[in-house]
């Protein structure tokens, strides 16, 4: 079977570009702040947003000035296969425009990608709830096993809405402060807009294009628990299943886990009952990102895995914020306060979402 590498990543969060991200993160910054710009009830709520993007929350303009930025001159072949990730696209065009038309949305995200980067090549959207962006490059590493495509390239992209605010707000998901994942005081999560991209091909066609990968996939892992519509399962059954699926069972060593960490009290109660589990003797280090660039939805699998990325090349994972007190349970192996090395240059990337879908990733640095 041929090994997956990605060869290229890009990512915007509340943070910065993916550099910016990277050094807010190690320095243990937040960017999570209220919305003061919405109107009530909206503005009382923290969130991660990107800054500068010059256009209102939740519609079809916000979501294309997040997208030109993120793929200002990236160039890719023609032949290239286009995977995208998201959640809502742009739910609150249909307030913004009543009679329409509704561009924007998830049915139609990848056609309008493709028009940017004038792409010919089939393309499709993933909207997997919150596991979107990670169930979107497993399907790549999929197509490119089976020689279904030389070369992919996975777009994850939300953006902060009305919409979808007051959705979790009616599910008293939200923080009314700061996010605080794996704390023995989380609760609830903050909302963040964001937008990644990893170009994704086989080791082979990375030779020869003269391209030096950035990371090996050697694994990758989906199951569904469907125990609830919303609420994960409290035996993390599925997630259990996909990380075994992602390590082929505990053979493939760990050096950290980039968790889903929403800061709800079940989510980072299911997850850190599946790395027990998955781990007996030493769960591996593990962080969230959430405290600092919020939730990012459908994008977070993506704008994770290139930060996930920067993890190998420096041989750390960065701080947890938000967290204070960290839980009793996998004590040990929560950042906290300060970056933590790796223990072995590998790292297992998991999201979870609605409906009980899970999935993860094992990322290899290259040699």
């Amino acid at each position: 079977m041929s090994s997956v590498v990605i060869v290229d990543v890009r990512a915007l969060t509340a943070l910065g570009d993916l550099e910016a991200t990277w050094d807010g993160l190690m320095e243990s910054r937040s960017a999570l702040k209220p919305l003061d710009s919405l109107e009530e009830p909206f503005r009382k709520w923290q969130a991660g947003h990107v800054p500068h993007l010059n256009a209102d929350f939740g519609g079809t303009d916000r979501l294309n000035a997040l997208l030109d930025r993120l793929l200002s001159d990236l160039e890719v072949s023609l032949d290239t296969h286009l995977i995208a990730a998201t959640t809502k696209g742009a739910p609150d065009e249909f307030v913004h425009h009543p009679a329409g038309p509704w561009q924007g949305q998830p049915w139609d995200l990848s056609e309008l990608i493709c028009k940017k980067l004038a792409l010919s090549c089939s393309a499709v959207t993933v909207s997997a709830a919150c596991a979107s962006g990670t169930m979107a490059v497993i399907q790549g590493t999929l197509r490119l096993q089976r020689n279904e495509s030389k070369i992919v390239l996975v777009v994850g992209i939300d953006i902060l809405s009305r919409f979808v605010l007051s959705g979790f707000a009616g599910l008293k998901a939200l923080s009314p402060g700061l996010c605080r994942p794996f704390d023995q005081d989380r609760n609830g999560l903050c909302l963040g807009e964001g937008a990644g991209l990893a170009l994704l091909m086989t080791e082979e066609e990375a030779v020869d294009r003269g391209l030096r990968p950035l990371a090996r996939i050697s694994g990758c892992g989906s199951a569904c628990d469907a125990s609830h519509i919303t609420a994960p399962c409290r035996q993390a059954t599925g997630l259990i299943a996909a990380i075994r699926q992602a390590t082929q069972n505990g053979r493939l060593r760990v050096g950290a886990v980039h968790a889903h960490g929403t800061g709800t009290l079940h989510n980072d109660a299911m997850e850190m009952t599946a790395f027990s589990s998955c781990w007996e003797n030493q769960v591996p280090p593990f962080h969230s990102v959430k405290g600092a660039i919020g939730h990012t939805l459908g994008a977070a699998g993506v704008i994770e895995t290139a930060i996930a990325i920067k993890s190998l090349q420096s041989g750390f994972v960065p701080p947890t914020v938000g967290l204070v007190s960290p839980e009793v349970r996998c004590k040990e192996a929560l950042t906290g306060s300060s970056p933590q090395p790796l223990v072995c240059p590998s790292i297992l990337k998991c999201n979870s979402g609605f409906g009980g879908i899970n999935a993860a990733l094992l990322l290899e640095a290259f040699e």
